[in-house]
């Protein structure tokens, strides 16, 4: 099966080079686990210092946060879902979307002179 998945920009030049979709084969057998594994190993999702962890969801559902190398728990991945569900089984024809929800709570930052 074939999937698109779409993530947001880390930032403004991101977003006007993008790419911010992208097409994966998901094999029958294939696991939630090795299709997150394939997208990381792509490359297709960038982060910044201050975008340093993106949450992967479907339909408003969490399934996985990815740790960038910037973040404290550098290159960690945390499934919200088993990691061996069929991929197929979560897709079914859904739409798996990469949003930096954490990186919208930060504070701006005051320095005092």
């Amino acid at each position: 099966m074939k999937v698109t998945i779409f993530r947001e920009a880390c930032c403004y030049q991101d977003d006007q080079v993008g790419p911010l979709d992208a097409e994966f084969i998901v094999e029958a057998n294939e696991t939630f686990s090795s299709l997150i594994q394939k997208i990381i190993n792509s490359g297709f999702l960038q982060f910044t210092s201050s975008h340093s962890r993106i949450t992967g969801e479907i339909d408003e559902r969490d399934l996985v946060e990815i740790f960038s190398t910037y973040d404290e728990k550098a290159g960690q991945i945390e499934f919200k879902v088993n990691p061996n569900t069929p991929a197929v089984d979560l897709l079914n024809e859904k739409v798996l979307s990469f949003y930096f929800h954490h990186a919208r709570n930060l504070s701006p930052v005051s320095v005092s002179t």
